[in-house]
């Protein structure tokens, strides 16, 4: 009876043994026919044209490293590719960050940036008001910005609506600061939760324009523009690339300083949005000492190169050079980021550029 259960026992483990056997040989059988399969397709591959390929991103890529993105239309070279950091990676489970749609907004943002207008818009439109009048207004509205407490999307979006305005728009020179005022409330009602009333604004242009009239210039500014009043900033893509930078707490508040200060000159309306907003952090890195200026993963998230940047960086720290200057008139935003409550960012010291 022994012997029998024994003989079973061997049996089954023989049994199993081969089974086990076959599941090695049929596995390493697998094994060949997918290396067979992959060679083959290396194989086939090798006949094409190697010179160009298309990058395909998934949409939760698994790396922290990850090939560079082109657009769809585009084809790239083998040797243009480059690796760049995914600064989403770590978001995906955060709602409010959008992972998923982030891309497309500020593909959508720069492609809305170019309807901006010329940089020569005032000599080509306005008689009475030339480029000293428009910096003595915006640095004045700084300042109002400041007193009220407002958030930083208001003054661009205030600034923009100025400059749209005027380009279309003539207007006498004793209205400039009703139109600076008008477009202060209405970025206000469109930004801030508790917007200042109109009474507000009477009083702290001492009483220069009565409440009627602010509001009558607010419809004239509404219906000239279209009701269109969104538009992109430097501040909605600074803080993108801030993000691909990896900036720190100062950091971020320099490049806020240095687009802030842009909004004084003119000029600087000959760049886009995105690229004051990347010159900004391009500079603003240089100022600390952060290397290297430029890196493959604000490239690809900003989409310019850095001799496009530094380009746009050479006249931005031209102006905060002359901001610096002990004569300067216009220093409201260079007091407001001189406080301790903005890291006294105006105050670090100048540094520069190669061209």
């Amino acid at each position: 009876m022994k012997s029998t259960h024994t003989n079973i026992v061997t049996h089954n483990i023989i049994k199993e043994a081969a089974a086990g056997r076959n599941v090695v040989d049929k596995t390493t059988r697998n094994r060949e026919a997918l290396s067979n399969i992959t060679n083959a397709k290396k194989s086939e591959l090798s006949k094409k044209d190697k010179s160009t390929i298309d990058t395909v991103i998934p949409d939760r890529p698994d790396p922290k490293i990850i090939k560079n993105k082109k657009k769809k239309s585009q084809v790239i070279s083998i040797e243009d590719l480059q690796s760049y950091e995914n600064i989403d990676l770590n978001d995906f489970d955060d709602p409010q960050a959008v992972t998923e749609y982030v891309n497309d907004i500020y593909d959508y943002l720069m492609i809305k940036e170019k309807d901006r207008v010329d940089y020569n818009y005032l000599s080509n439109t306005q008689k009475e008001i030339n480029e000293k009048m428009r910096s003595i207004l915006v640095d004045w509205l700084v300042e109002v910005h400041r007193m009220f407490k407002l958030l930083p999307e208001t003054l661009f979006l205030c600034v923009a609506m100025i400059d749209r305005f005027l380009s279309v728009k003539q207007i006498t020179r004793d209205k400039l600061q009703l139109v600076g005022i008008t477009a202060m409330l209405i970025a206000s009602k469109y930004e801030e939760i508790y917007a200042p009333e109109c009474n507000d604004f009477v009083y702290i242009a001492d009483g220069a324009y009565t409440k009627l009239q602010i509001l009558q210039m607010e419809q004239t500014m509404l219906n000239t523009l279209n009701f269109n009043i969104t538009h992109p900033s430097p501040l909605h893509f600074l803080r993108r690339y801030s993000k691909a930078g990896g900036s720190d707490y100062s950091l971020h508040t320099l490049c806020k300083y240095l687009i802030e200060m842009v909004l004084i000159d003119i000029k600087f309306l000959k760049y886009p949005p995105s690229q004051l907003a990347a010159a900004s952090v391009y500079l603003g890195r240089a100022m600390i000492g952060k290397s290297p200026f430029w890196t493959p993963t604000l490239y690809h998230y900003s989409t310019y190169s850095e001799a496009v940047v530094r380009e746009c960086a050479l006249e931005m720290n031209d102006l905060l050079k002359k901001m610096r200057n002990s004569t300067a008139t216009l220093k409201a935003i260079w007091k407001k980021y001189s406080q301790p409550k903005f890291g006294q960012v105006a105050e670090l010291p100048l540094v520069e550029i190669n061209s």
